[in-house]
């Protein structure tokens, strides 16, 4: 979300990014393509024709490249965190958890004992 803002994403884009379908009204119609990418190659579902279209529609074969590249390796970063647990910070995780529209996922707890 701190990418987002960073990013010049308004507080209402955010908190509709999980949100499918995206309501209307509320994204331009390329941001609506990238969101709608995002969320399916974040759920490792087909990008399909009308998905890839979209895109194609609005942005070139090189910004496409840059949108999927970005999105890919933003994918890759939270599955690591996500397989690692990865603690944040105390500020950032209070800069991201009060505003964050998607909940942060319960943790286990550690049954790790470290004989290994």
């Amino acid at each position: 979300m701190l990418l987002g803002r960073a990013a010049g994403l308004t507080e209402e884009k955010l908190a509709h990014l999980a949100d499918t379908p995206l309501p209307e009204g509320v994204y331009e119609d390329d941001e609506a393509a990238i969101v709608r990418y995002a969320q399916a190659s974040t759920r490792m579902e087909p990008i399909t024709d009308e998905i890839y279209n979209d895109l194609r529609a609005h942005f070139s074969e090189q910004q496409i490249i840059e949108i999927c590249f970005t999105i890919g390796m933003s994918n890759t970063i939270n599955r690591f965190h996500a397989t690692f647990l990865t603690e944040l910070d105390p500020s950032t995780r209070e800069s991201v958890e009060a505003t964050c529209p998607i909940p942060f996922p319960e943790q286990p707890p550690d049954t790790h004992d470290g004989s290994d």
